[in-house]
């Protein structure tokens, strides 16, 4: 598993990934970053474009259930299969929070972790923080795997 430090930068090889939600409303926190930094098309909310991936973790349409974890983990998994058809790209997972932290989607670091860890065998072009590097290889989350 790789990972990154610091803050990611843009780079011919990089991909950001960030959480959005299905109207890309890029209005916070990755997202914004990603509409700002790495390409992401406003209103377009979920897949590869400019050097971002979004990632739908999120709903914000009222009346609108919530994104299940069940749904994240498959989101995940379409991340995935992008990132192997695409070996000469790095895709930088921009989650930075600690497992009892509450991510903007609602979710903790470490549900949000597990679902990356669920979603199958992670490609070696797929890199997170170190931060949940470091989080997602302690012991409690080594035997969830």
């Amino acid at each position: 598993m790789n990972h990154y430090k610091g803050n990611i930068t843009p780079g011919k090889d990089i991909i950001f990934v960030f959480g959005s939600n299905p109207e890309g409303k890029h209005g916070a926190g990755s997202a914004k970053v990603a509409l700002q930094k790495f390409g992401a098309k406003y209103g377009k909310g979920d897949g590869l474009h400019g050097q971002s991936y979004a990632l739908i973790t999120t709903e914000m349409r009222k009346g609108w259930p919530r994104i299940t974890l069940e749904q994240i983990t498959d989101n995940v998994r379409r991340l995935y299969e992008v990132a192997r058809k695409m070996p000469d790209k790095r895709f930088m997972v921009a989650y930075r929070n600690q497992p009892d932290q509450r991510t903007l989607c609602g979710y903790t670091g470490a549900q949000m972790m597990q679902c990356f860890l669920s979603a199958g065998d992670i490609p070696d072009n797929i890199w997170f923080s170190e931060e949940w590097y470091k989080a997602m290889n302690s012991e409690p989350n080594k035997t969830n795997q």
